[in-house]
């Protein structure tokens, strides 16, 4: 008899995405445990770690409870005239777990459900795996100056894989250089230009400079038109 897989989630709740293109948009939000990475700015850095207190649960179980968080706020989907509810599969980083989400996702669609992957964008081997099942992937970047080491080579296979699917988050925090969002916009346009790229402010820790956020943006839209300045909506509104 084969045992059950199951993998550490920290919690499954509703909300409104907070970043990027899909801002303001209602979703059930399924958050792992663990990450691959330690990001100075990180605002869910509880999650990096698994503690005691994440639970185990099955593919089943986690389905069962994304169900239940969706019938509940039913109606804030149905008014906003939504019929695929969106899932955000995020954490800590949710593609470490990649062989429990080539089980996971599948049901989810199967069940009515669209799939919204955040992920740092390290891990394009696991992407592959799944990138089927996904029907948008918000990707970050991840720089040397607050990530203690780039991840240019895994960005680009990543953004190859995710194609159309995908857009990229860059934070912006004091210690951002001009040179890593100039790298950043020129990787984007060399795989696609229509890959939008949101250059997005630390709004709590490591807060940037308001010229910086200028120059920044004026210079990467230099070299890719398709560049935005965004801040993280759902710090500004204080939900979760």
């Amino acid at each position: 008899m084969s045992l059950v897989r199951k993998a550490p989630v920290y919690e499954i709740f509703f909300s409104f995405q907070g970043e990027g293109l899909y801002t303001g948009f209602p979703q059930v939000f399924l958050r792992f445990a663990g990450c691959n990475l330690k990001c100075r700015y990180c605002d869910t850095s509880y999650s990096i770690e698994i503690s005691k207190k994440a639970k185990y649960l099955s593919s089943d179980e986690i389905l069962k409870e994304i169900y239940s968080v969706y019938i509940k706020n039913k109606s804030v989907f149905n008014r906003l005239d939504i019929d695929k509810p969106s899932i955000s599969i995020t954490g800590g980083e949710p593609l470490i777990y990649v062989d429990f989400l080539k089980e996971l996702l599948p049901k989810i669609l199967r069940n009515g459900f669209s799939i919204y992957l955040e992920t740092n964008g390290t891990l394009p081997k696991n992407l592959k795996k799944v990138i089927a099942f996904c029907n948008v992937v918000s990707m970050d970047f991840k720089f040397t100056s607050e990530c203690c080491k780039a991840f240019w080579t895994e960005h680009r296979k990543f953004l190859k894989i995710a194609k159309n699917k995908v857009f990229v988050k860059c934070i912006i925090t004091e210690n951002t250089k001009l040179q890593e969002i100039k790298k950043s916009a020129k990787l984007i346009k060399s795989v696609s230009k229509k890959i939008s790229l949101i250059l997005q402010p630390s709004i709590e820790k490591n807060i940037p400079n308001i010229q910086d956020l200028y120059k920044f943006c004026s210079q990467a839209r230099k070299i890719h038109p398709n560049t935005y300045l965004m801040i993280q909506m759902h710090k500004v509104y204080k939900i979760k």
